[in-house]
């Protein structure tokens, strides 16, 4: 039976609760994102799944926790959290930073032999790829214009006064974790399903570089779905669907 209301634990949050699901989905926010991005799954889900979204330090009512010190520091401390699930399919989800996230996760959750059912990135390009080609913002202007660049938030929201000067340094600091993140060289999932998410009309990522995840995994799936760099907001059904479906190794 489900349970509606914020359920807090550690660093993840779930909006609904549903504790004989045999699916647990992990999602991890896109920088400047916090867990409530992603409280419509966890209503929209199907009974047999029960949806986590990651509540970065900074954020909501995580607003006063101390920041970390880098990517993988976050990953050590959310790979802990998940590995405790026992008995049911794990898939991770990240969007955008979050698929760096998920990735470092899923790395660490194989190198201890609890590697989980299914790896689905989304937004971003191949971490050994990617890793030192983002500069760094230089200032909150910037990340305010890179706010609206990408899209992904009402039009008139972020209209409101003082929204963008309140965002912009949580996503600052979040985009510069990004540009310090760098790939280990031994980094690969060799027990890990992954599926690759774009949106066709991304304005800052292109079919070719997502091509190169093909490289850090032994089973790897591109989907392309019509939309921008946060396709997955108004084709949410969809990419729910596409990211529960049982994977094929």
């Amino acid at each position: 039976m489900a349970e509606r209301g914020a359920i807090v634990s550690g660093a993840f949050r779930t909006q609904v609760s549903r504790p004989g699901a045999d699916t647990v989905l992990f999602c991890f926010p896109h920088a400047g994102g916090a867990a409530s991005f992603f409280g419509p799954w966890a209503e929209e889900a199907p009974a047999h799944v029960e949806v986590h979204a990651a509540q970065y330090p900074g954020r909501e009512d995580r607003f006063g926790a101390p920041p970390v010190a880098g990517i993988g520091q976050l990953a050590d401390i959310l790979a802990d959290e998940v590995g405790q699930v026992r008995g049911r399919r794990v898939i991770l989800f990240g969007h955008s930073m979050g698929a760096l996230v998920a990735y470092e996760v899923a790395r660490r959750l194989e190198a201890v032999d609890a590697p989980v059912s299914r790896l689905v990135v989304s937004a971003m390009g191949a971490p050994h790829r990617v890793a030192g080609t983002f500069a760094r913002l230089d200032g909150l202007p910037s990340a305010m214009a890179e706010l609206r660049r990408l899209g992904g938030t009402d039009n008139a929201i972020l209209g409101a006064p003082g929204f963008l000067e309140f965002l912009a340094p949580t996503f600052k600091a979040d985009s510069d974790l990004v540009a310090e993140y760098r790939h280990a060289h031994d980094g690969r999932l060799d027990s890990t399903p992954v599926d690759v998410y774009l949106g066709e009309f991304d304005p800052g990522l292109r079919r070719s570089e997502i091509e190169y995840w093909a490289e850090l995994a032994t089973s790897v799936k591109i989907t392309i779905f019509t939309g921008d760099h946060f396709y997955l907001t108004p084709q949410r059904a969809e990419v729910i669907a596409s990211a529960l479906r049982p994977a094929v190794v």
